[in-house]
């Protein structure tokens, strides 16, 4: 429904930028009194049955709007309210209520001034409004916005009414001819698109990122209602060390002498694949395969894992996605570390502390590299785990890209249904791993399951279900459990066109049984209430918004096209959220957009609070990476534990790629390394 709604909204003010230029147009014409009494009249008729099909547009997108309110609240529609209500209603009002009936009286040269300068300021205010929406958007109103669009509007008034007055008084002494008037028209016409094309040009120009910048940017410092925490000596990018307070995040890493209990060296090269189908793949690869080796650790590990890049050009980094690693150990190119260049390695020292299912993937170019084939899957037992006669597998969602240009879907490697031999009785855990971009719609057929866990968490007394179906963002992670009975189980991706899944069986014949209708889990509501650290009642150090966005049309780093935003901003003016170690920090996340954007903060995990203004009922949710859906809101909470500079950003890598990108900074921490073309860093 949220869709619908929003999706009415735009096409609404599309509308009215169309009725209003019309309606504009038509009221211009009114200056040429001269012609005739007839012609007068049409293009007075037009002017009007524009001005009530525009004020009529006008209320039904008001009522779409407290629609909107009514369903989602205050959050969804406060811009709306604050920003785009006066400049759409204002200018309205006044054409309907002195303009126009001041013109019906009396046709003077003073009230036909007053309704076309009335009308073509509602043009204005119709095109602010549109600019708005689709371009610039002031999703978190202030009075800098208000005082920007509503003097722009007020300064329209003042120079539409030079501009008319003296034309008018023109035209009272010689009517140009038709000729003149189209060539005129014409002349405008092309000063509008070249001072369109002018700006989209210098726009463009002026996005595109420096050689060399700092990837956390305090001028947007956002301290959530508490202490500021900046003084002369906080800089992100601090290269002096004449404070004793500053804490470099290459000092931030985990121990670097004591004998690893696992060790591991991932060579990232370029390799071909192949498909299950046949397809040949170019991928980029972790010791030859993707997706890479799984790496394994018992909770509590030392592990070591050395990065050595054979022959990836653009350089690599590994993100441990999940693991709450030291600050310096988080793979990000640019923000904790270079990225690391053909023929160069670069070595990982951490201690595990969260076992379940994790998966690593490069952080330099993540858009693109990750989707080429830098992941894999990373497994950390707990420690009181004893061995069982569990089958146990882990298997990767990625969409993989051909040659030619087309995506293929698939579970690891397979593009078509698998078969595989399980032994009836066998007790079974699924580890469901998204690396796509993509939310991505899973199901179980054939069996009685339980969703065990949810990013490496697990849940507390999960119920039982048939018919459900998983949906789970980018970058997240489910584990199913079920015992295999006589008959085939389907694991199934849910695709258009041709299924993509694994049947298991007895034998390993088994006929595939696709369930591809069910109702989705509502992971807030599945499990049972336990003891968690936070609750709706919880006196939080610092609390922020932030509302997920996105523009039709803008420019970012040189390129024109869509834009994905946090508060109306994006990359790097989006928000730096400033926490304090040992701050409980509550975050609200509004999803406007008409996308899904799974949410992961690096180095931490957060508590669900709330969905939709309601407290989660079922099993606590702890999470790294929270998918919000287009029209929900979440609440998370976590205890800012891990002093560094993190990453906060939308698994949709090309999201983060398109501006949705944020940090959370500690205080007193700084980074010597940089991002741009001059330094290699592109971590997105």
């Amino acid at each position: 429904m949220f869709e619908f709604l929003m999706g009415v909204e735009f096409l609404l003010l599309l509308l009215l930028v169309g009725v209003s230029g019309a309606t504009g147009y038509a009221a211009n014409h009114l200056k040429y009194v001269g012609e005739s009494e007839s012609s007068f009249r049409i293009w007075l008729k037009a002017a009007k049955v524009g001005v009530y099909i525009g004020t009529a547009l006008i209320m039904i997108w008001a009522l779409d709007i407290m629609i909107i309110f009514v369903n989602y609240g205050w959050l969804f529609i406060m811009d709306r309210v604050l920003n785009l209500m006066p400049l759409l209603s204002l200018p309205a009002a006044i054409v309907l209520i002195f303009a126009l009936p001041n013109l019906s009286r009396e046709t003077n040269k003073k009230s036909l001034l007053f309704f076309i300068v009335s009308v073509h300021v509602m043009t204005v205010g119709v095109a602010l409004a549109f600019f708005l929406v689709t371009i610039d958007i002031p999703a978190v109103p202030n009075t800098k916005d208000i005082l920007i669009y509503g003097g722009a509007l007020i300064i329209s008034v003042g120079l539409l009414w030079l501009y008319h007055g003296r034309r008018l008084k023109v035209l009272e002494n010689r009517l140009p001819r038709i000729s003149i008037r189209i060539v005129r028209g014409a002349v405008y016409l092309i000063l509008v698109f070249g001072v369109a094309i002018t700006g989209l040009v210098i726009s463009q120009k002026m996005s595109e990122f420096p050689d060399r910048m700092n990837m956390v940017h305090h001028h947007t410092a956002d301290f959530g209602g508490g202490d500021s925490i900046l003084d002369e000596n906080t800089n992100p990018h601090h290269d002096s060390h004449d404070s004793s307070k500053s804490i470099s995040v290459v000092e931030l890493k985990g121990p670097q002498t004591d004998i690893p209990d696992k060790k591991y060296v991932l060579y990232a090269e370029t390799k071909k694949i192949r498909l299950a189908s046949g397809e040949s793949i170019e991928a980029w690869t972790f010791n030859g395969q993707s997706p890479g080796p799984k790496l394994v650790a018992n909770e509590g590990d030392l592990v070591e894992v050395q990065l050595v890049n054979k022959n990836i050009d653009s350089g690599v980094t590994i993100h441990w996605h999940g693991v709450d690693v030291p600050n310096g150990e988080d793979g990000v190119a640019g923000m904790t570390q270079d990225a690391v260049m053909p023929g160069e390695s670069y070595t990982y020292r951490f201690v595990v502390k969260e076992a379940g299912t994790h998966w690593y993937h490069s952080h330099q170019q993540s858009s693109i590299q990750v989707q080429k084939g830098l992941f894999g899957a990373f497994i950390i037992y707990p420690s009181s785990q004893h061995e069982t006669k569990t089958m146990d597998t882990t298997i990767v969602a990625h969409d993989w890209i051909t040659p030619d240009g087309r995506n293929i879907p698939a579970l690891d490697t397979a593009d078509t249904i698998q078969r595989k031999m399980i032994n009836s009785g066998t007790p079974v855990r699924l580890r469901l791993v998204n690396a796509d971009n993509l939310t991505r719609t899973f199901s179980l057929n054939g069996v009685p399951f339980k969703v065990v866990a949810i990013d490496g968490y697990e849940l507390n007394e999960p119920g039982t279900l048939t018919t459900s179906l998983l949906r789970i963002g980018g970058g997240g992670r489910y584990d199913i459990e079920f015992i295999m009975p006589d008959t085939a189980v389907t694991l199934a991706m849910l695709m258009e066109g041709k299924p993509i899944g694994i049947v298991y069986s007895p034998d390993g014949q088994g006929k595939q049984n696709v369930l591809d209708e069910g109702e989705i889990l509502d992971i807030t509501k599945y499990g049972l209430p336990a003891q968690a650290p936070f609750n709706t009642s919880t006196v939080f150090d610092r609390t922020f918004t932030l509302i997920l966005d996105q523009t039709y049309f803008g420019v970012y780093n040189g390129e024109a096209g869509q834009q994905w935003v946090i508060n109306g901003k994006t990359f790097p003016d989006t928000p730096t959220l400033m926490v304090k170690e040992g701050d409980l920090v509550k975050t609200t996340f509004v999803n406007r957009s008409f996308a899904d954007h799974p949410m992961h903060l690096h180095g931490h995990h957060v508590q669900v609070i709330s969905k939709n203004g309601k407290p989660i009922s079922g099993s606590p949710l702890v999470l790294d990476t929270v998918n919000i859906e287009p029209g929900e809101t979440f609440e998370v909470a976590f205890l800012a534990n891990n002093p560094g500079l993190w990453m906060d950003h939308c698994h949709n890598l090309d999201h983060a790629l398109r501006g949705m990108t944020m940090h959370v900074a500690y205080e007193n921490i700084y980074t010597p390394f940089a991002i741009g073309s001059e330094t290699g860093n592109s971590p997105e």
